[in-house]
């Protein structure tokens, strides 16, 4: 495993300038291509690509080792993993392949099965995400993203529709919440407000806690949240990019409906949540609109997956 940052410009993918007191993130893996990363109870997962035959693996790291999973690779893009638990509480991955179908991984045995009773033979599933064996997706339908929910139990009929928009940018469940991002039209074209909404799952109440507002001197980005178990919450990256201020981890806590803030940077383009020890897993990018060409600037690589390490939640907007 590769301990050390790469160059000086690379470590300050995850910190920025502002965060010199914040101890130096512990780098996973440097990439080729912009990746996606996702954490849970000290596991992290993201995609490597694999430059000869032009596919992606699926790389994962606990306890100190990074090894790759001995799954079939992915040709259209990185894997749009997430990671949570099963019904049982064990570390359960999911992600789609290239047909647009679910499917879910044992992380501890590396084994996977297409979860058939929520892929649809007609429409394209994409960015599921699972929490106590509950799985929900996003579907595109006649125009709109549906976000849906279900199972893959014997007892499971597919999949009930959550609610349905027509820019939904991702999803994370948590236990009784589920946290998604909506973009919608502003100033700068398509690149207008992401709107992160939190939805009660039992009562279907929902609030909108966060907006990143785009102008023009700043394209404001918001990665997809990933759930915080202690003290229950979510957290996601604000990005700016344009100006460099402003970039930060933004951490939601559920009871007090309190935000909190440390630092970021305008190259994170994926975030998840590893524990309090670990800190947040994020992945970096020069430009993360482009699957391939991404990754360096002049020569210097910023494609990088690092954890942060413990983080404080002490700053400002």
């Amino acid at each position: 495993m590769r301990a050390s940052l790469v160059t000086a410009a690379v470590a300050g993918a995850l910190l920025g300038a502002g965060a010199a007191a914040q101890a130096a993130p512990t780098t996973l893996g440097v990439e080729r291509e912009p990746t996606r990363v996702a954490a849970h109870n000290g596991v992290v997962m993201w995609s490597r690509f694999n430059p000869n035959a032009k596919n992606y693996f699926l790389m994962r790291y606990v306890g100190g080792d990074v090894t790759r999973v001995r799954v079939a690779p992915r040709a259209t893009g990185p894997f749009d993993i997430d990671l949570g638990t099963n019904s049982s509480g064990a570390t359960y991955g999911v992600y789609t392949r290239d047909d647009g179908d679910i499917y879910r991984l044992n992380v501890t045995t590396g084994s996977e099965l297409k979860v058939a009773k929520l892929s649809s033979p007609t429409h394209v599933e994409r960015d599921p995400t699972i929490m106590r064996g509950e799985i929900a997706f996003v579907r595109h339908s006649r125009g709109y993203d549906q976000l849906r929910i279900g199972n893959a139990s014997s007892r499971s009929r597919g999949s009930r529709l959550i609610l349905q928009r027509r820019a939904l940018v991702g999803a994370e469940l948590g236990p009784r919440h589920i946290a998604y991002v909506v973009a919608a039209p502003g100033p700068i074209s398509a690149d207008g407000t992401k709107h992160v909404r939190i939805r009660d799952l039992d009562t279907g109440a929902e609030r909108q806690v966060y907006s990143a507002i785009s102008d023009g001197l700043n394209l404001a980005g918001v990665t997809r949240p990933t759930y915080v178990a202690t003290p229950p919450g979510f957290m996601w990256a604000r990005t700016n990019q344009g100006l460099d201020t402003g970039n930060r981890l933004v951490r939601y806590t559920l009871r007090g409906s309190r935000l909190a803030y440390a630092q970021g940077s305008p190259l994170l383009t994926s975030t998840a949540w590893a524990g309090n020890q670990l800190g947040a897993a994020v992945a970096s990018a020069f430009e993360s609109t482009a699957f391939e060409g991404g990754c360096d600037d002049e020569g210097v690589n910023f494609c990088t997956v690092q954890l942060s390490g413990p983080l404080a939640f002490n700053l400002g907007p």
